[in-house]
């Protein structure tokens, strides 16, 4: 049986409400759980990650906080636009949700609805309205998000919808935070001030791509969130940022998730297009850690049969990666971390095992993409959790007895979980600072 090594991100919505619904969709493969928080509080999806937890305790949990989106008001009834319609957004016309809209746009300037599904051009503002010339029409439906690509605003990074949010996140004992909306390593200094949780700097806009370098030194993790980068700029760069993107996530060893319609014809269809499949290939290929899927599962149809298909695309992908040169060798712990992958390499050992408290071990051994198994046995379940979102990791809950070495514990540990004479390189990396402990790359033979 092929291993996966590239993790699944699946949106919980209402899709799964009916009974057992959650449960096949945990069964089917998915590594973490996203829980969306534009359209919802912290208590209101908390039954849903209750019910997750119950069925898989150490599934990980990503909330994904709204950020300060711009979106269309409540509509009483769907309204269809034209192109070359006139449609007024504000006073008189479609209700918008944040009326700094008005001070956010000039005459001229593209107004996108939709992830730019719907185009209008800006003709005239007002201090309650903007006029607009329908470009490109479709259907106004509620909620539906805005897109500014001219907007230069200040707006903060957090909201007071999600400083809410924040306060009240312990009903979902969540392992990841998400930050949308990242334009500045400044966003996430804001957020740490309101959780210790690790954060995932989601990239959609314009000025993240011009600093990505310190946004990525200052956050967990990072999603490549096409559907609004898509519209913050133009949509032919998206390739390319995506691949610049992955693979500054990768040279400095940050965990990197690729979003956004990556089978959204399975919403509705059984069968994702060639396109899509191809799309998620290369995302594979570039580097990613993980593939997130969001309507797809959290509206779709047969959200298990689309968590069945990214699976069987991503095992039938992964034996085509290329050699992964990873992050800097200069740092004493990356420099082990490819020491033992390439010994397990070297001597066609089983797995790489890594006893971690942090982490932090077999996050530096995935960096380097190693061909064998990484066992990571964590005593902090948070951990644990944490981990599943790191590509090759197959982490697992470590108990050791009072007064047991935790090495002796791991290796207990891997040989019940191994085959008889399994060979196996272990990597057990030193706390920094740490005075008389050493850091070993060792081989072993069970």
């Amino acid at each position: 049986m092929k291993t996966r090594r590239t993790k699944i991100i699946a949106t919980v919505g209402p899709a799964q409400d009916a009974p057992g619904a959650l449960e096949r969709l945990l069964d089917a493969g998915v590594d973490v759980l996203r829980v969306n928080l534009s359209h919802a509080s912290p208590r209101d999806q908390a039954a849903r990650v209750k019910r997750a937890r119950a069925h898989r305790p150490d599934v990980a949990v990503l909330v994904d906080l709204a950020g300060p989106k711009l979106r269309l008001g409540d509509l009483p009834a769907d309204v269809a636009v034209a192109d070359g319609e006139t449609v007024v957004l504000g006073a008189g016309g479609v209700p918008v949700g944040d009326p700094t809209l008005f001070e956010r746009v000039s005459p001229g300037d593209p107004v996108y609805i939709a992830d730019g599904t719907i185009a209008l051009e800006a003709t005239a503002v007002a201090r309650d309205r903007v006029t607009c010339r329908v470009r490109v029409g479709g259907t106004l439906r509620s909620r539906k998000g805005i897109n500014l690509p001219r907007d230069t605003s200040s707006t903060p990074v957090v909201t007071e919808k999600d400083r809410a949010d924040l306060g009240d996140l312990s009903v979902l004992d969540p392992d990841y935070v998400a930050v949308s909306y990242v334009r500045h390593e400044q966003d996430l200094a804001d957020v740490r001030r309101l959780t210790d949780l690790p954060l995932v700097a989601k990239i959609e806009k314009q000025q993240a791509l011009e600093r990505i370098d310190a946004i990525l030194a200052a956050s967990d993790a990072v999603m490549v969130a096409r559907g609004d980068l898509g519209v913050e700029i133009p949509i032919e760069r998206v390739p390319a940022a995506q691949k610049r993107l992955i693979h500054a996530a990768n040279r400095m060893g940050r965990p990197v998730i690729t979003a956004t319609q990556m089978l959204m014809s399975m919403v509705s269809s059984p069968l994702p297009t060639r396109a899509e499949v191809t799309d998620v290939a290369n995302a594979v290929l570039d580097g990613t850690d993980a593939v997130m899927l969001s309507e797809e599962t959290a509206v779709g149809h047969d959200p298990v049969a689309a968590v069945g298909m990214m699976a069987r695309l991503l095992v039938e992908t992964e034996p085509l990666l290329p050699p992964h040169e990873g992050p800097t060798h200069a740092e004493y712990g990356n420099a082990l971390a490819c020491a033992a992958a390439r010994l397990a390499e070297d001597l066609d050992a089983d797995a790489i095992i890594a006893p971690t408290r942090t982490g932090l071990s077999a996050l530096r051994l995935s960096a380097f993409r190693p061909r064998r198994p990484i066992l990571a046995y964590s005593r902090v379940p948070a951990t644990t959790r944490r981990l599943h979102l790191a590509w090759g990791v197959l982490a697992k809950d470590l108990v050791v007895p009072a007064g047991a070495d935790p090495l002796a514990a791991t290796l207990e540990a891997a040989r019940r979980d191994l085959r008889p004479g399994a060979r196996v390189v272990v990597l057990d990396i030193a706390p920094t600072g740490a005075r008389g402990v050493a850091s070993i790359v060792n081989a072993i033979t069970f």
